[in-house]
């Protein structure tokens, strides 16, 4: 397949509206991360106090490093190796950086996918009756079996494929203004019902009193790293989301919502999951004994708890979803720009490629389970060199780039339409991706990989 020159940007595709933009980026944030994590952290990190921390450092993290990718997108209309290649004057070293951000959006679909199927199961079951029995012995048989976890990984796969081929305005802007509203919808009929549980007033007040005997520069630590995975925050996804902007929109005003909306969704995960498990004598989990574990055990003694079995599945299919389908547009976009290739084609060929690459890790439970390094599982090992190892380099030579090389004048002309748009933040913003928020990154990097503790 030999390389061509990119496709011009009127040909790619562009976002039918600036909510369109809005409601897609914000879904490629909103993953299961907000709901399997972010109350986790919370409850063990001070309630309020790491709710605070949070927001703070949203604000200079987040919205820092967003108005950066979306610029860096923008300006180079192409996917993520297209755009660092354009914007560079051809550097060899920053389209390998490009390429990062395409792997690490390959390794992540090929096992997220995975646990998209195990999320499709599970909604399917609560549609069809709900889970009878030990819920561990039922997640555990699940996952161990060798067929089933590759039928919904199939499944998954095969609904981020048709959306990504039906195109940007078509398939994943009309997907992601349906998905996002009903996915907050669900939350919001979740905590009303959750809320009104015996003893919920107990899980809500640990989660909301600030408990400042707590603060320690762990909770600052914790609140950057989940900032740092939920935002997506080195991936590419919301560079090849900007890539179809058009000139006129309001950048810092996008920077803003979107991560108010990751934030939002996270919260509201906290105020569902929290009093829930505390309501029911339960230790709220991380990770996916949380959703496979202890929410159906408390579905399993809620009244009605099929029906709000069912709901927050769903919803969960939704935050799969939009994640989903960011991932494999990235790589879709890199193959339709580089190589002029039927965008439909390439979402089949590439959904069908990181199906097969996710196999190891949809077995990794059952057949698959032989394969250890150290005491991490082949998708545990996926999931760390893309999360811990890919995205934090690619994070850091993000901010070099648009403080080295696009530099920060011609940055701020593009985020504010050549002085048309204001940007009240700008010199702050400047600081921030020069010297705060690469620091951070390193001190994220280092946590996260058990460096620093």
């Amino acid at each position: 397949m030999g390389k061509q020159e990119p496709k011009a940007a009127s040909s790619r595709g562009q976002w039918a509206s600036s909510l369109g933009f809005i409601m897609a980026a914000a879904g490629a944030a909103v993953g299961l991360g907000n709901v399997w994590k972010f109350p986790y952290l919370a409850s063990k990190y001070g309630g309020g106090t790491f709710l605070l921390v949070y927001l703070i450092m949203i604000v200079v993290l987040g919205m820092s490093v967003l108005v950066t990718e979306i610029v860096i997108g923008r300006r180079g209309r192409l996917n993520p190796v297209g755009t660092y290649d354009k914007l560079s004057g051809g550097s060899p070293w920053w389209r390998f950086v490009g390429f990062v951000a395409i792997a690490v959006n390959f390794i992540v679909l090929s096992y997220y996918s995975v646990v998209g199927g195990w999320i499709t199961k599970y909604m399917v079951q609560y549609l069809t009756g709900g889970i009878k029995g030990d819920m561990v012995q039922f997640f555990g048989g699940f996952i161990s079996n060798p067929y089933a976890p590759l039928l919904w990984h199939a499944i998954f796969m095969g609904m981020t494929i048709y959306i990504v081929a039906k195109g940007i305005s078509g398939g994943i802007e009309k997907a992601s203004k349906i998905m996002m509203p009903l996915l907050y919808l669900i939350f919001i009929v979740l905590i009303i019902r959750v809320l009104t549980l015996p003893g919920a007033m107990k899980g809500l007040n640990y989660y909301l009193v600030p408990d400042f005997g707590k603060l320690a520069g762990i909770t600052f630590l914790m609140a950057m790293g989940q900032i740092f995975f939920s935002l997506n925050i080195g991936a590419g996804c919301t560079m090849t989301y900007a890539s179809y902007l058009g000139e006129d929109e309001n950048i810092p005003r996008m920077s803003t919502v979107i991560p108010i909306m990751d934030t939002m969704a996270a919260f509201m995960a906290g105020l569902v999951v929290i009093p829930s498990v505390f309501a029911f004598g339960l230790d709220p989990a991380a990770g996916p004994p949380l959703l496979f574990i202890t929410m159906p055990h408390v579905f399993s003694k809620m009244p009605l708890g099929t029906l709000f079995g069912f709901l927050f599945f769903l919803l969960m299919l939704f935050a799969a979803l939009t994640s989903s389908i960011s991932m494999l547009e990235v790589n879709v976009s890199f193959v339709v720009d580089n190589y002029k290739k039927d965008r439909v084609k390439s979402a089949i060929y590439l959904g069908l490629i990181i199906f097969l690459v996710g196999i190891p890790s949809s077995l990794s439970q059952g057949i698959f389970s032989w394969f250890k390094i150290g005491n991490l599982d082949f998708l545990s090992v996926m999931d760390f060199l893309a999360s811990y190892v890919l995205m934090p380099f690619g994070a850091f030579m993000m901010c070099v780039f648009a403080a080295r090389v696009l530099g920060i004048d011609e940055a701020i002309k593009e985020a504010t339409n050549n002085g048309k748009i204001p940007f009240g933040l700008k010199n702050a913003w400047a600081f921030c991706i020069k010297y705060v928020v690469p620091v951070i990154i390193i001190l994220v990097f280092l946590s996260s990989t058990g460096i620093l503790k």
